[in-house]
């Protein structure tokens, strides 16, 4: 994570689906208040797709032995712990996130992320300066299903949920798409206006080409802030439904029509809610805490319908427990048991 530890060798291999990568620091800009731009550099990533996370380690590694010791532990004294870990609050376990966008070059890869600073371990990666290396794995879990052919795309996107819409919207220019982004008030969207709403109307619901992360994919934006401080004043659901309401689709396109969303869970359960009463399919990035990212620690269940109640595992029940990061993090609205 910082420049005192050299890369890893460079992967070159087509044939691998995922690893863990050395990248070095290209950029981590502050977008707003909380919100910084990471962009890393790596002479080779696997191929990824929209939806999918990585792991990325938030402290340096060490091999420092001069602080390593022995101890034992028994309930009358236990023992009191002065590592630098604890000493200096770092975050011991990898944080996933989203990749928001990726550049493939002759000679490396860029990839984007959009973090925000809530803690110790993305503290410390709002240090991170231009050259220093930051290690990750992935690329991690599923990814989204494009819409039908001439199908239309509706990205909802809430708070740090907004950076799987950015990636997302760079392989829909086939497709009609709009993108729906949310946030409590403006100084917490983390995107970059290329130009002010048109309408100061807070009740409006008119896309517009004014958000330059979608708009260079052609994709135009409905903004909402919950404090009516930018865009539809209210929260990003009911922009969504209203504009489903009064800017209706004619039931062919809307036939064709997948919503995708990714952001809090109250969130993504109205917009499910939304889908469900008009009959438009929805699938849903979720979001949990996760320790590995890989199935191993089993801390990201997630309750999902079973469609054979008889079939395994838990017969007889028709629900059970899947894990966000490998049999998703997407997964279909309507198999979600919230």
């Amino acid at each position: 994570m910082s420049r005192e530890h050299p890369p890893m060798p460079a992967i070159t291999s087509s044939s691998i689906t995922r690893g863990q990568f050395q990248a070095t620091v290209k950029q981590n800009t502050l977008i707003c208040r909380e919100h910084y731009r990471l962009v890393l550099r790596l002479p080779y990533f696997p191929p990824s797709q929209p939806g999918q996370f990585v792991q990325i380690a938030c402290s340096p590694a060490t091999t420092d032995e001069s602080e390593m010791s022995e101890w034992e532990w028994n309930d009358s004294a236990p023992p009191i712990l002065m590592g630098r870990d604890v000493r200096e609050h770092r975050a011991l376990l990898r944080r996933p996130f989203s990749i928001a966008g990726r550049r493939d070059d002759v000679n490396d890869v860029e990839l984007e992320f959009i973090h925000r600073v809530i803690g110790p371990g993305t503290a410390a990666l709002s240090q991170l300066q231009p050259g220093d290396f930051c290690n990750l794995i992935g690329p991690l879990g599923n990814a989204f299903a494009l819409p039908p052919a001439g199908g239309t795309a509706l990205l909802v996107g809430g708070g740090v949920g907004i950076p799987p819409m950015i990636y997302l919207a760079s392989r829909l220019k086939q497709f009609r798409a709009v993108a729906f982004c949310g946030a409590l008030t403006r100084d917490l969207l983390a995107l970059t206006f290329q130009a002010q709403p048109s309408t100061p109307d807070p009740t409006s619901v008119e896309p517009q080409l004014n958000i330059a992360e979608f708009a260079t994919h052609g994709i135009p934006t409905v903004i909402s802030t919950d404090d009516g401080s930018c865009g539809y004043r209210g929260y990003v659901t009911q922009a969504l439904g209203r504009f489903l309401d009064h800017l209706a689709l004619d039931p062919e396109r809307l036939a064709s029509t997948v919503i995708y969303t990714c952001g809090p869970e109250v969130m993504m359960k109205r917009v499910q809610e939304i889908a469900s009463t008009r009959n438009i399919g929805c699938q849903i990035a979720v979001e949990r805490a996760m320790a590995c990212g890989m199935g191993t620690c089993q801390s990201c269940c997630v309750r999902v319908r079973k469609p054979d109640a008889s079939s395994p595992p838990m017969p007889g029940a028709d629900w059970c427990y899947r894990l966000a990061c490998t049999d998703g993090p997407v997964f279909s609205g309507d198999d979600l048991l919230w």
